[in-house]
This record gives C-alpha cells, sequence and structure tokens, in this order.
C-alpha cells in the first residue's frame, strides 16, 4: 500500500509515518518505478503499536530500543512487560515530584495574600519568595 493509505488506514499523518522511517521505527520501504513509497499490510500493526506505546507515555526512542525485536518475532512478553513497570515507576517519580511542586507553588501563593488593588514593583521581585 502507499503511504496514503497507511495513514488513512492507522490515523497517523504522512509527515509522521516518514519520520517514522527516517527514524528508524519503520523499515525502509521499497518503491515504486514512479517513487512511491510501498507498505506491507504488516505495516499497519507496527504504526499502530508505535502510537499505542506513545499514548501510553513511552517515548519514540523507547519504542525504538524494542522494534527489532517486535519486527522479527523475538520480543518476550516478559521484557515488555519490565518495560511497562519501568515506566511505571517514572510516572510515579513524575507524580510525586509534581505533588512536592504543587505545595510550594501554593505555599508561595499564600505569601502573596493581598486585596486586588496590590500592586507589585520591581524592588518586589528582588525579595526571596520564601
Amino acid at each position: 500500500m502507499k503511504i496514503g493509505e497507511l495513514a488513512k488506514h492507522t490515523g497517523v499523518s504522512v509527515d509522521a509515518l516518514r519520520f517514522y522511517e527516517e527514524k528508524g521505527l519503520l523499515a525502509p520501504t521499497g518503491r515504486t518505478e514512479s517513487g512511491y513509497r510501498m507498505y506491507a499490510p504488516a505495516t499497519v500493526a507496527q504504526v499502530k503499536f508505535i502510537k499505542s506505546a506513545q499514548a501510553l507515555g513511552f517515548s519514540l526512542q523507547e519504542v525504538l530500543d524494542v522494534m527489532p525485536a517486535l519486527t522479527q518475532g523475538r520480543l518476550q512478553l516478559l521484557e515488555l512487560r519490565q518495560r511497562m513497570q519501568d515506566k511505571l515507576q517514572s510516572i510515579d517519580d513524575q507524580i510525586e515530584q509534581l505533588q512536592k511542586l504543587r505545595t510550594e507553588v501554593l505555599g508561595t501563593m499564600e505569601m502573596f495574600q493581598c486585596d486586588s488593588s496590590t500592586i507589585l514593583s520591581p524592588k518586589d521581585l528582588n525579595k526571596p519568595l520564601e
């Protein structure tokens, strides 16, 4: 199938598909005599895997790391599960950092209790917030 057909089947733009190929996420394809990229039907599943992995928070580099094993049919479920566990830990760490940041912002906001007519001057910006 041509790149436009692949884009329609996957909901991914033609530019994104070209980018995936350039980055090695999709194997280089054959071309017709007129230069059109041609993709095998199995490429639809690969693109859907890429998009699903991104939706779960995996970077394109992380997807690229498993793509050879996946396309060669040797990606072990245990390895995929471990990568997902690592991703969960990363998400938990980010949540913890964001909760700390939220607490700091709330604390700083409380320091600025004032009425709506209060105006800050440049000298106020030099004062420490804590």
